[in-house]
């Protein structure tokens, strides 16, 4: 009873059914009558809404024909007899409607008119607020075995709890608008707070507004409301009783699109509250942690003085500075080094770690903790993740001997004057700053692998760029965007290296802030340009999960796409759109059956992208080892 469907459109879930009122702004025109719902396809409603009257049955004639009435009703029957459509008119709106592929609704004012829509075969019939109070007009409209949806406006509660009571009785689904029947209506009088006492009555409501402007109607969204209708003309100066409190088509796309962006914010999972994937990115760049205030030696139990508070937020909070009082530290600790969970354990944190994989495996490292990692693990190959700042270091100091059989450098997403690299971008002088930067990582890469020497290749993953900051840019733009980035690979010097772009998810984060990715992300043009340009990728399979969630596509079959054109693999889990690099096994890659097909392409290596796996001395990456060994 609190859910249905409308031509398919399931009414009561996340997606709020939007219902363009045309009612009679088409002034009697058939020609206006399309124009608007035109209009409304284009504004992105759901459906087109129009009424439809018997005038014989609607109105009391006295016995002599006459119709005289009060001043109102008089006004609004002279308007009635110039702008209603005729019952042919309407057969022919509703073909338009199915020709264009929106769906018809029409109110009924009476019986009659009940009696002409059952040949329309409607979707569903709505009752406006006027005959909220009418239970033969309800009892009519019910029996033709269509959802009803009906407004509240003009009434008190007790009608409203009787018109609920007949319906279900009738076992007829409805759902039920909050209203305000001015036109337009003041908004002091909309008592919009009562949709939530409306939905104790009733579960499934909706909002039909007659107010000037749309926050209301927004309003009413984050309130519950899972059906808006509002009404809709070409203009608000025409003559009519709706028009004033109507919305012209720019202004009710721009509702449309504020519904559905609050679709997308109002979802909460709980319980408690969680950080977003972009506020983790502030929360580690901007936080504060516990840090050591100076020296303190292995065994040494630590004291207030021994510690204090400073940037970044990669260690642990500051409210949990007094569980590290009292217990002895379990390794030597560097004064500005940050504390971790597991230094409230008293065991040491020194041991070496051993993996057991298919493939080749490594971790990622700065310059200032590649010697440490060295020291622990034996691995097939190190990914440097650099700075721009690192681009002006010389690396001999950071670095030592390994016989690793790959390097792999991570070219910095961020530049000088805070500039995002970006090989696609629309201004020349931007891309080619973009080109020298990327000359610049490639010689740091140069001298990296002088320390690599038994390294089969020299490998620079970089996200190229191609995003947009408010919106993605049209399909037919992306050949060009493609065409600049290779054009712009064209004027660097790779020498001993390679480029390996990666794979990007549909909504970057970029300065904890979320951007549109528009190339080098759909799994198919990312096999066609390896394809035709003879490129291999560096595959991050949580952007790729999350590109397929968003887009509805199958994981393992992009997977099994793009592995063959993949050199080199970021292995992380993701949840949903948002949730990149969470632990592995918690997001919605199947692992099994991806590490099946991982393990048959031998000639890829990969590291675990795991977010925040290198806090607390890479707890995050052995984890994710440990886990991917227990899959092989």
């Amino acid at each position: 009873m609190t859910s249905f469907l409308i031509d398919g459109f399931p009414l009561g879930g996340d997606r709020v059914y939007v219902i363009a009122e045309v009612g009679n702004n088409h002034n009697g025109s058939l020609a206006l009558a399309r124009r608007l719902v035109d209009a409304a396809i284009e504004a992105g409603a759901d459906c087109v809404k129009f009424q439809l009257r018997n005038r014989d049955a609607l109105y009391r004639r006295k016995a002599d024909g006459s119709r005289a009435e009060d001043l109102g009703v008089e006004y609004i029957q002279d308007l009635l007899d110039k702008v209603e459509l005729s019952l042919d008119e309407h057969r022919e709106v509703r073909a338009y409607c199915a020709q264009k592929g929106i769906t018809y609704l029409c109110t009924p004012w009476d019986e009659p008119s009940v009696d002409a829509l059952a040949g329309f075969d409607v979707a569903a019939l709505k009752i406006a607020s006027a005959d909220l109070c009418n239970p033969y007009l309800i009892a009519k409209a019910a029996s033709l075995g269509k959802p009803l949806i009906l407004s509240t406006g003009m009434s008190f509660e007790h009608e409203i709890v009787r018109a609920i009571e007949q319906l279900k009785a009738l076992g007829t689904p409805f759902a039920l608008l909050h209203c305000n029947s001015a036109y337009p209506a003041p908004e002091a009088d909309i008592q919009l707070g009562y949709l939530r006492r409306l939905q104790e009555l009733h579960g499934l409501i909706g909002y039909s507004g007659h107010e000037r402007g749309i926050a209301i109607t927004l309003g009413a969204v984050a309130l519950g409301a899972k059906l808006v209708e509002r009404h809709i003309t070409l203009d608000r100066g025409m003559e009519g009783p709706d028009h004033l409190a109507s919305l012209e088509p720019g202004e009710f796309r721009q509702l449309v699109d504020g519904i559905r962006q609050l679709e997308l914010a109002l979802p909460w999972q709980g319980p408690g509250r969680h950080a977003s994937q972009g506020e983790l990115l502030n929360r580690e760049n901007l936080g504060k942690s516990v840090i050591a205030a100076r020296d303190i030696t292995r065994g040494t139990v630590m004291d207030a003085s021994m510690l204090r508070i400073a940037s970044p937020g990669q260690g642990l909070p500051p409210y949990r500075l007094p569980e590290l009082l009292g217990k002895p530290a379990g390794r030597d600790i560097a004064q500005g080094d940050f504390l971790f969970d597991s230094d409230l354990s008293e065991q040491a944190q020194e041991q070496r770690l051993a993996f057991d994989l298919p493939i080749r495996w490594g971790v990622p490292v700065r310059y200032h903790d590649f010697l440490d990692y060295r020291r622990r693990i034996s691995p097939d190959l190190f990914e440097f993740h650099l700075s721009y700042r690192d681009l002006s270091l010389k690396p001999q100091p950071f670095l030592a001997a390994v016989e690793c059989s790959r390097l792999v450098v991570h070219a910095p997403e961020l530049f000088e004057n805070s500039e995002l690299l970006d090989l696609a971008a629309d201004d020349p002088a931007y891309r080619q700053r973009s080109i020298d930067n990327l000359q610049r990582v490639v010689d740091a890469t140069l001298e990296i692998g002088e320390f690599f020497p038994d390294a089969d290749a020299r490998l620079i993953v970089a996200n190229i760029g191609g995003f947009s900051a408010d919106e993605p840019r049209p399909l037919a733009m992306r050949a060009e965007l493609y065409d600049r980035f290779h054009e712009a690979c064209r004027q660097v010097d790779f020498a001993g290296t390679e480029l390996i772009p990666q794979n990007m998810a549909p909504f970057p984060w970029h300065f904890g802030g979320q951007r549109h990715q528009n190339i080098f992300m759909m799994p198919d043009e990312l096999a066609a340009q390896a394809r035709e340009h003879d490129l291999r990728l560096c595959l991050d399979l949580s952007h790729l999960q999350m590109t397929c969630f968003h887009f509805g596509l199958d994981f393992q079959q992009a997977l099994a796409l793009l592995l063959p054109h993949s050199a080199h693999l970021h292995v992380a889990d993701a949840k949903g759109i948002n949730g990149e690099g969470v632990l592995m096994g918690t997001g919605d890659i199947d692992w099994p059956a991806a590490w099946v097909q991982i393990k048959r392409h031998p000639h890829v290596s990969f590291i675990p992208e795991v977010w925040q796996g290198h806090k607390d001395h890479g707890a995050g990456f052995w984890s994710a080892l440990q886990f991917l060994t227990r899959l092989a």
